[in-house]
């Protein structure tokens, strides 16, 4: 009987696949597949939400949409090229990322355009780009990074660099100001210190300091403090949250149907922070709920990747990315359920805007890539023969 030699045929051998293949066999499909979808309907929502927006703007009532849709591209183009990525090319795309929107963030400062009392945006080849958004990711890998490396130094070094790091963005940040951003960074960077296993009392410490940075924040800045007392208040103070809250209500367990709602007319945000509450109107509170169902899927698999990781690098960036796309969904949906303050979070995927959009794509460009199975660097099929 004549031997079957699988290395002559170039079966099975994973060797011999180009590239992309590779990719799309190691890569988990069902994340990358749900990611797709969410995206879809984003820009179905973005197409629902925008026109009302454009028309008060005197633009092409799909001028939101293509702009939309040129962000997904990007996105999606972003997304698949950082997931190809293995663990040292993402260190380095990481260190120079974060470097660079460190720089763009004090360009903001002296550049940025000002509104509200607070210059967070900066105009870069014709589009407006917000720094802060595109930094959390390559801020939490460069924290896991260093977390990992300083693992066996005193705790001194390794506690004072950690902090060193944070304390330069969160400066940054607070001189635009963005309170609502920073306090977004102190989250990621102490979920980290939590997951590599900060004693207690110091969680009890950073906990405390975080309530009277909380109060000075309150007191320090007017627009901090508006926010919250408009949250606290229960009358038309709190205009676009009960306008959202109307949505909920008018929109029922199936909806209005697409494009039905009214809510865009009246929310100046409804396609952004606001757009969870045009889901609840147009398509109902029964869909609202399968959404968040599908977010919380994604987070649970992400969450069980990394602890079954045993690579500390690995396990502390995505459990710093994971917190970093379940505190956009919490914040957001809270948000439109009146739940929380007013912040501008957008929803992953599904609120309009070119910084959110290709900030997650990162975001989950290096997840993909961190839960990609590593079949055709463990498997050597080379010498094995069937007889």
């Amino acid at each position: 009987m004549n031997g079957w030699d699988i290395k002559s045929n170039n079966i099975f051998d994973r060797r011999h696949l180009n590239g992309f293949k590779k990719w799309w066999i190691d890569i988990d499909k069902i994340n990358f597949l749900i990611l797709l979808g969410i995206i879809v309907f984003g820009l179905m929502m973005t197409a629902s939400s925008s026109p009302m927006i454009a028309k008060k703007l005197n633009v092409d009532k799909f001028f939101f949409v293509k702009k939309q849709l040129i962000f997904a591209a990007i996105a999606m183009i972003l997304l698949v090229i950082i997931s190809f990525l293995d663990q040292e090319k993402i260190k380095v795309f990481s260190l120079i990322g974060l470097m660079v929107t460190i720089l763009l963030l004090v360009a903001v400062l002296f550049f940025g355009s000002e509104a509200k009392g607070a210059k967070r945006w900066i105009a870069l080849a014709g589009f407006t780009l917000q720094p802060s958004e595109f930094a959390k990711a390559f801020f939490v890998i460069i924290h896991a990074f260093l977390l990992q490396r300083l693992h066996l130094e005193k705790w001194a070094m390794k506690y004072g660099i950690s902090i060193g790091l944070f304390l330069t963005i969160a400066c940054l940040l607070l001189l635009q100001p963005d309170f609502g951003m920073t306090l977004t960074f102190s989250v990621l960077w102490a979920a980290q210190l939590f997951a590599y296993g900060l004693p207690l009392s110091l969680i009890s410490t950073l906990a405390f300091l975080g309530l009277i940075g909380g109060a000075c924040a309150y007191i320090v800045f007017p627009h901090v403090e508006d926010r919250i007392n408009k949250f606290l208040d229960s009358g038309e103070k709190n205009y676009q949250a009960e306008r959202s809250i109307d949505a909920f209500v008018n929109g029922g367990f199936f909806g209005e149907g697409p494009g039905n709602g009214v809510v865009k007319k009246f929310i100046p945000d409804a396609h952004t922070d606001f757009i969870f509450a045009v889901v609840g109107e147009e398509y109902g509170i029964f869909s609202c709920a399968i959404l968040i169902m599908i977010f919380a899927y994604l987070i649970t698999r992400i969450v069980k990747r990394a602890l079954d990781e045993d690579d500390m690098f690995i396990y502390l960036s995505l459990c710093g990315l994971m917190m970093q796309f379940t505190m956009q969904v919490v914040v957001n949906v809270g948000v439109s359920l009146k739940l929380l303050p007013t912040k501008g979070m957008t929803l992953p995927f599904i609120s309009y805007g070119g910084s959110s959009m290709i900030s997650t794509a990162i975001c989950f460009g290096l997840i993909l890539a961190f839960t990609k199975k590593k079949y055709h660097r463990d498997v050597d099929y080379g010498n094995l023969k069937m007889i």
